[in-house]
This record gives C-alpha cells, structure tokens and sequence, in this order.
C-alpha cells in the first residue's frame, strides 16, 4: 500500500534513515539555502576585483565560490531578479552605484551579471564533470547555475566579453530542458550571464556558430532532438525526480502532493534517462548522475539497475 501525504513522507524516510537520524534531517529541510558567491568567470579581472572587495569575499574549497557579506549601501548592492529556484538566485547587470572600474568597462547594454548566489552542492556537481576546453558536453536537465560553471569552464579563457569568438575555438554546450517553459527560463539566465556571441554566432562579427545551444527534449525517448549533437565527451544529467526539500517547504502543493509511488515512477524514468544518456556518450567519455530525491530507489538504486540493465553493452568504471 502506498504511503502519501506528509505523515507517509516521515514515516518512509524514518525507516530508511533511522528515526534519530530522520529528525534532523526533516529539520534540515526546512531551513533555507545557505548560498556561496560564484563569481562570473566572463567578467574581466579589474570588475572581479572591485566585487571581491565589495563584497568581503572569502575563497571556499570549491573553485570560484566565496562566502560574502552583503555591502551596508543598498545602491552598492546587485539586486536579485530572479528566485524562482531558491537555491540559485541571479542579479541585475548594473547596480545603482557603478563603480569606476565597472563604468569604465562596458556600456551597460553590454553588461553581465557579475554572480550568482547559489548552494555549494549545485556548483560542485557541476565541477565534477570535469570540463575542459574543446569539449562537448550536455547538460541533460539544464539549470543556469550548473550551466555557467560548464560554460565558464569551456570558453571564458578564451571568449571575452565583448569580443568576437576565435575561430579556432572548439567544443560546444548542449542545455537540454525537459519542458519548454524551464528550457525559456535558462536561456533568459544564461543571456544575462554569458557574452551574447556565445548564443548568437553572427554578435560581434563572429563566425562559426554558436557554441551555447539550448533544447527541449525528453531523454526518456529512445530518439531525440539531443542526438543530434553528439556523441558528446561529457554528460551532467540532473533527470526529473523527487525534490524533497521543495515539497517539505511548500512548493507545489507541498507534501499533500507526496506518495511513496511517485518514487517508482521517478525511478522509472531516470532509469531510462540514464540508459539514453550512455548512448550518447563518446568512448571513455564522462557521465554525472545527481539526484535531489532522498530515496535510496532515486539515487543509489537508479545506478544499480542501470549496471545490471547494461550489462554486456557498456564497459562502466
């Protein structure tokens, strides 16, 4: 018999981590994210300077990440503009107070939001890809975060804002959305984020196409518009799952909506997300699973499966 609703929700998760465990776990979950400062690799040195000083920025062991403190002077502040997932929030281009160095730049047409505020957790997945320059990488269920630390890690070496892209440079980013209106929502963040001749191969005089690709797509399909792109070097896949943390601060519908079904499912379909995603990955390529369910059948029981189903057909380290 299914469990459901919140009472359900305690009572599954009590069993699978003991209920001592459990209490401060569910404890844990309802206190709000607590968010570094990933500096946007794009920006030029001299801005990320002023930032750094600005904002008492303290370097974390996670590269390019830093514990901060808000300046006193709201017009020094950069706004948030976007929260829509409370775990990574996004800035305005241009603050109230520019500095000189930020005048002296760019045009604030042209500007960048210079960070992000976003959970330690969503930028190490992302560094843990591994990303290197000339690669081709998907980002299977694309979030803007993860999506600048690969796109900063592929191109901001060599692709400067306001400069067109070398002709020479190599490798591409695939941000692949399960839905049409998450896939709008991260192109609009990486618009804000990344120089525009990344996305648009004709901005700044550049050539060669763009390097930033953005689709909807379900990899649960045995074809899809993804394939046309690879074989890729390297995979992040983040498939639709249970995001308990989410549901037990209220998000959709809250934990009303929770049944210990919902995790079958879930698992069914990463299940297949994961298979797909082998196919599309070159020889000796890497591929990322992450997961924000608590249940061991969307996390380490999906992997398991996966071995046993792929057996005979993919040698896996």
């Amino acid at each position: 018999m299914a469990r459901r609703e919140e009472a359900g929700w305690h009572a599954v998760h009590a069993a699978t981590f003991g209920h001592d465990r459990w209490d401060d776990l569910s404890i844990a979950l309802q206190r709000d994210p607590e968010h570094l400062c990933f500096l946007n690799p794009f920006l030029p040195g001299a801005e990320l300077e002023v930032l750094k000083t600005d904002y008492g920025l303290e370097q974390t062991c996670i590269p390019g990440a830093f514990h901060f403190q808000l300046p006193d002077e709201a017009d020094a502040q950069f706004r948030v503009v976007d929260s829509t997932d409370e775990s990574v929030l996004f800035v305005e281009k241009v603050r109230a107070a520019r500095h000189e160095v930020e005048i002296r730049g760019c045009d604030p047409s042209e500007a960048l939001s210079p960070f992000i505020f976003a959970e330690g957790a969503f930028l190490i997945v992302a560094l843990a890809l591994r990303v290197e320059e000339g690669d081709r990488i998907l980002d299977g269920g694309a979030s803007p975060g993860a999506a600048l630390v690969l796109a900063g890690a592929l191109f901001a070496r060599r692709c400067a804002r306001g400069e067109p892209v070398p002709p020479d440079m190599q490798g591409f980013l695939v941000c692949n959305a399960a839905s049409k209106q998450k896939s709008s929502h991260v192109q609009k963040m990486m618009s804000s984020l990344v120089p525009p001749n990344l996305v648009d191969h004709n901005a700044y005089g550049g050539t060669g196409g763009p390097r930033l690709v953005f689709m909807t797509a379900d990899m649960g399909t045995p074809s899809n518009s993804v394939e046309r792109n690879g074989p890729y070097d390297k995979i992040l896949l983040s498939a639709p799952c249970t995001d308990d943390r989410r549901l037990a601060r209220g998000a959709n519908g809250g934990l009303t909506k929770w049944s210990s079904n919902g995790a079958k499912v879930s698992a069914e379909r990463q299940l297949k997300w994961l298979y797909n995603a082998l196919w599309l990955l070159r020889d000796n390529g890497i591929l990322v699973f992450c997961s924000t369910a608590l249940s061991p059948e969307e996390c380490d029981g999906v992997v398991e499966r996966l071995m046993l189903k792929v057996r005979g057909s993919f040698e896996i380290e």
